[in-house]
């Protein structure tokens, strides 16, 4: 382009001073406009052939391979984001009432050697399923060990004000009543209780007898009448291995 404009009698370095239509015409006769447009369109395609998440994340399920044209009506591959995870899960419809947005939850994996993860309930799903369960979301806070599609178990945290909480292991049934044994002066003493919140462990109770600090009777009371002895055995290190 250069040396056309240099014809016309026009100094290259000195752009500004030369009239537009002179530049224009140097530009169609050097063939610049030409290389400036396979330039551009090159640029384009390089731009398209460069696959970019719109996030940071880990590449799965990834079908293409290097020099083979991938085919557009499958999914190159799969982003799976690692800034945070969201685990779905199912409640009972009578257990709806007890869980709210913001929840406290604790993700444990069914592998032993990863540890749990915290995070908290971010959507409830407001509608009932056929099999009376309702989906819920949480989301993961730091996801050290998990991968997208693992089974994990999930308890949801809430604190109980003005509750006692005992072991399951100490609620027996007499006459279709609950029953919760404690000890006191070294006998049995039966206890009429109702159960309310509960988890996998415990449950939250209320009834007469039942005050703070008292001995509940967790084992050998399947069987146990009311002010029946006990004797208290503690357990050795053999017995608890």
């Amino acid at each position: 382009m250069q040396d056309v404009l240099i014809g016309q009698g026009y100094a290259p370095d000195r752009m500004q001073e030369i009239p537009a239509d002179i530049v224009k015409l140097a530009e169609v006769k050097s063939g610049y406009g030409q290389s400036r447009a396979n330039y551009e369109l090159a640029r384009y395609e390089l731009e398209q052939a460069v696959l970019t998440a719109p996030f940071d994340g880990v590449v799965a399920n990834l079908t293409g391979r290097s020099f083979n044209r991938p085919d557009g009506t499958e999914p190159f591959c799969r982003i799976i984001g690692t800034g945070s995870m969201e685990v779905a899960f199912t409640v009972l419809e009578s257990e709806l009432p007890l869980i709210s947005r913001g929840d406290r939850v604790e993700v444990t994996p069914y592998s032993a050697t990863v540890q749990p993860c915290h995070g908290k309930v971010s959507e409830i799903n407001p509608l009932v399923d056929e099999n009376g369960m309702v989906k819920v979301k949480a989301s993961v806070e730091g996801n050290a060990g998990l991968f997208d599609g693992m089974n994990v178990r999930v308890s949801v945290k809430r604190s109980v004000d003005n509750v006692f909480v005992i072991p399951k292991t100490a609620v027996v049934m007499r006459s279709g009543k609950q029953v919760v044994f404690t000890l006191k002066d070294g006998k049995a003493m039966w206890n009429y209780i109702t159960t309310g919140l509960e988890n996998m462990t415990g449950y939250t109770v209320t009834g007469d007898g039942m005050e703070e600090g008292a001995q509940v009777i967790v084992t050998g009371n399947v069987n146990l009448a009311h002010e029946a002895p006990v004797k208290v055995v503690t357990a050795t290190s053999s017995d608890k291995q």
